[in-house]
């Protein structure tokens, strides 16, 4: 039994007030007659999504921005930020210099701390976070229509590749530039959820899901909300040339962490997406298309091709 498996058959609980409950990437509940309030929560836990030592900046950064992402991916603007956090010892450096980067991560993103909870135990950090959703233009999974254009907001595979760098054959190592490894720990340590072109974009994106546990995974939960198939060009798909020069693209696609967001657009908009993916410095690209049939397809240069796995799951 899988994450998603165990969701299903235990943690479904039904709603009777809420518009949109479990099943996507933040719940929806009535605000005003304009907009929705997003909620979302995530945890990280020591000893799976960090260790003890982890920068303790950086994880204060990740821990409000992978939050900041489920709301960015219902075409919402993040608001407010409820903490909690157990913690072994009280250690007041590593204390401090967390808080500076979850602080940091507020200010980029225009967010209130508001309150949370502190326990003694074992590290783990949840963040609850709620923003508003504008009725007109709320971003689901559900919503993904035969015909659409497939794309994703910027390069995937540099986080995947930073946390599993160590598993990888020698030849595959030797061939990572220090450039490279720089720039994967980067993107691990601090994901910048795409906000400004996701708050510009929404009108035109008829559904949407933040690339947390790999591209192919997260590509499966739109497919199954929408009831629809799809056919992915993996050449297309924005990685480093590193991944493609060294048959990596498992890795990139199926690893997770990217905090990006892949989306479904009508092509009469793709002059559009492409123009503001330029405009606001993204490398992101179509990648494939949505159809009617219930499966999906994907080709590397025009062959057909099977991954040999979907993406990241707890309990997988």
């Amino acid at each position: 039994m899988n994450e998603f498996d165990l969701i299903k058959k235990y943690f479904n609980f039904t709603s009777n007030h809420a518009l949109l409950g479990i099943g996507d990437d933040a719940a929806l509940i009535p605000f005003n007659k304009n907009e929705f309030m997003a909620i979302s929560m995530d945890t990280l836990n020591i000893g799976h999504h960090f260790t003890e030592d982890s920068d303790p900046y950086y994880l204060g950064w990740k821990s409000l921005a992978v939050n900041v992402s489920d709301i960015v991916s219902m075409g919402g603007q993040p608001r407010y930020a409820l903490l909690s956090i157990s913690l072994k010892n009280l250690d007041v450096n590593w204390i401090g210099k967390f808080t500076k980067g979850i602080k940091a991560c507020a200010k980029k993103y225009n967010i209130e701390i508001i309150g949370g909870d502190t326990n003694k135990g074992s590290t783990s950090i949840s963040i609850a976070i709620m923003g508003n959703v504008s009725s007109k233009n709320v971003l689901k999974r559900s919503g993904a229509i035969p015909g659409d254009e497939i794309w994703v907001t910027n390069e995937v595979g540099y986080a995947a590749l930073h946390f599993n760098q160590h598993s990888l054959l020698p030849k595959y190592k030797k061939s990572i530039s220090n450039c490279l490894k720089k720039r994967s720990q980067e993107e691990f340590l601090k994901p910048q959820p795409p906000l400004e072109f996701i708050q510009e974009t929404k009108s035109l994106i008829n559904s949407a899901i933040d690339l947390s546990d790999g591209l192919a995974g997260d590509l499966q939960h739109i497919l199954n909300s929408s009831s629809v198939g799809a056919k992915i060009e993996i050449n297309e798909i924005p990685m480093h040339k590193w991944f493609k020069e060294n048959n990596q693209y498992e890795l990139a696609m199926c690893g997770g962490e990217d905090y990006q967001i892949l989306m479904t657009v009508p092509h009469k908009h793709h002059n559009k997406i492409q123009n503001l993916l330029k405009k606001h410095s993204l490398k992101g690209a179509m990648i494939g298309k949505i159809t009617k049939d219930k499966k999906i397809e994907y080709s590397l240069h025009g062959k057909k091709i099977k991954l040999s796995k979907e993406g990241f799951t707890h309990f997988g």
